[in-house]
């Protein structure tokens, strides 16, 4: 996203490097969804698409393939006129639903499983062929981490999908993985290779995890 530009070396997408690129050209073309999801004070289709640059049916296709739309069912708040007849400062009443429902500062109305949701659903709107998960699944619990792994499944059959975890069940199904270690590459192959090496770096990690897991059962 060049937040920061390298210190060396370069990146390159379709043999372009893209430091030579406007931010702007750059960002359009890529979907992020952070391990701290991101949601702006406004309406749930606001947040959605906030250059209206799609339809409302398009945007209902994106939150119905994510499981979403329950959460969208019920108003922000809804006002309720005191005995005396007289309007408290409190605010603001907004009674929308669905596209129309309001979203709280920093999305405080919804949880964080919800707000992962609907930043997934926001990537699945803007259809980008590269999505970034920077420990999209980390803060959530186990229901919505597998509805989030079958979402990106299914959804993104088409895309070019680079996923920072530290979870290791969801990375088993990439197409390649790379392990880190010390800041450094320390392995980067298919998971099948990886995993039939006994000595890697990943066949130990999950030989781990499973020692770990059968310790708590």
């Amino acid at each position: 996203m060049r937040l920061v530009e390298p210190a060396s070396s370069q990146i390159m997408i379709d043999s372009i490097i893209i430091s030579t690129i406007g931010l702007h050209d750059l960002r359009s073309c890529i979907a992020i969804i952070p391990q701290d999801p991101v949601l702006f004070r406004g309406t749930i289709r606001g947040n959605l698409d906030p250059a209206n640059e799609y339809t409302d049916n398009e945007a209902w296709a994106a939150i119905r393939a994510v499981h979403i739309s329950g959460a969208l069912d019920t108003p922000t708040e809804k006002y309720n006129k005191p005995p005396n007849g007289e309007y408290s400062d409190k605010g603001p009443w907004v009674e929308g639903v669905g596209l129309k429902k309001w979203v709280k500062e920093d999305g405080s109305n919804f949880s964080v499983g919800q707000r992962q949701l609907i930043s997934l659903c926001r990537a699945l709107l803007w259809q980008h062929k590269i999505v970034i998960l920077d420990e999209a699944t980390a803060n959530v619990d186990s229901k919505t981490n597998q509805t989030m792994q079958n979402d990106i499944c299914h959804e993104f059959k088409g895309c070019t999908m680079l996923t920072i975890a530290h979870r290791l069940g969801t990375v088993m199904d990439s197409d390649r993985i790379l392990v880190m270690d010390h800041g450094q590459m320390a392995e980067f192959s298919t998971p099948d290779n990886l995993l039939t090496n006994k000595n890697s770096h990943f066949s130990q990690l999950v030989e781990s995890m499973n020692l770990n897991q059968g310790n708590r059962l």
